[in-house]
């Protein structure tokens, strides 16, 4: 087992140092420490590693913007165990342990769009701040926790809307519509909306998601008043029903079966949704449908 720690996000990205059994490290802002991470948002002694007994274990050192592992910031001075594909962000840096990290957890940041944006003058965009980063990697977490532990697609379903509304502050409504695999009928619509809604029918735009479904892709819409998006076939229904920015992604099961869809928009708001975005809710509406299969897998075989 090769012991290093990478770092797969931020200022130093691509950086790697190497990591001796037994010995204590400490991680910061501060040309003092061991492996020195140059982040106004590290503290200056942020953190100390330990590889032993081919495991890794790191302890806060009470910093400013605390250490964020399996979804929740860890407590300062506890040491806490962390395995090789456990991200761990750190001010807006995400380190990963281990040589396995360097491929299978880069490609994972990738897939569900944590990706770092640099402006003009090489600097992480504000708008990948430490927040964005814990928000999604939270939500990533929560989802899987929640298809671990509920057996009711109903129940995923809410649970779902929920950790949704919750990453995407500035949505108006989002919809989960579930469809029979066998007749490719829309079975269910749940919804959840800022405002009260009596149809269920009413909670999603009809041509955004039978496009999404037809072609078999997310789409989005970012601004339905721009001009550039003039000839898009569901533009004009959304501006009809005054939504100003809307994204649908299928869930499509590995069996190559359509499950449903993911549809979430805002009324006012023109950009509420970005291209990385889609790949994080593509990311998790490719874990609900599998689910969806194997729960009908249980069922056919109870």
């Amino acid at each position: 087992m090769e012991s290093k720690l990478h770092i797969l996000l931020g200022t130093d990205k691509g950086k790697s140092f190497d990591l001796e059994y037994g010995k204590v490290y400490t991680v910061g802002r501060s040309p003092d420490n061991d492996i020195q991470i140059k982040d106004k948002n590290i503290s200056r002694y942020h953190l100390k590693i330990q590889c032993k007994e081919n495991k890794y274990f790191i302890t806060d050192l009470n910093s400013k913007n605390g250490t964020f592992v399996s979804g929740e910031d860890i407590s300062p001075g506890i040491e806490v165990e962390v395995e090789e594909e456990i991200p761990v962000v750190i001010g807006m840096n995400v380190i990963g342990l281990g040589e396995g990290c360097k491929t299978w957890l880069k490609s994972f940041l990738d897939c569900v769009g944590i990706c770092s944006k640099t402006d003009e003058n090489g600097e992480i965009s504000k708008s990948y701040g430490v927040k964005v980063i814990k928000k999604k990697l939270g939500f990533i977490y929560d989802m899987n926790n929640i298809l671990m532990e509920s057996k009711d697609i109903n129940e995923i379903s809410e649970k779902m809307l929920e950790c949704i509304f919750n990453l995407f502050k500035g949505a108006d409504r989002c919809v989960i519509i579930l469809i029979n695999a066998e007749t490719e009928e829309i079975s269910n619509v749940i919804y959840r909306s800022k405002k009260s809604l009596n149809d269920p029918a009413k909670a999603y735009n009809h041509e955004l998601v039978e496009q999404a479904l037809l072609l078999n892709k997310a789409v989005m819409a970012s601004d339905s008043y721009d001009k550039d998006e003039e000839d898009d076939e569901s533009t004009g229904s959304l501006q009809l029903k005054n939504i100003r920015s809307a994204v649908c992604v299928p869930m499509n099961s590995p069996l190559q079966k359509k499950r449903g869809a993911i549809y979430i928009d805002s009324i006012g708001r023109s950009k509420g949704f970005q291209k990385n975005d889609i790949a994080l809710l593509r990311d998790i509406s490719g874990r609900v449908a599998l689910t969806m299969d194997l729960l009908s897998l249980d069922e056919r075989l109870v």
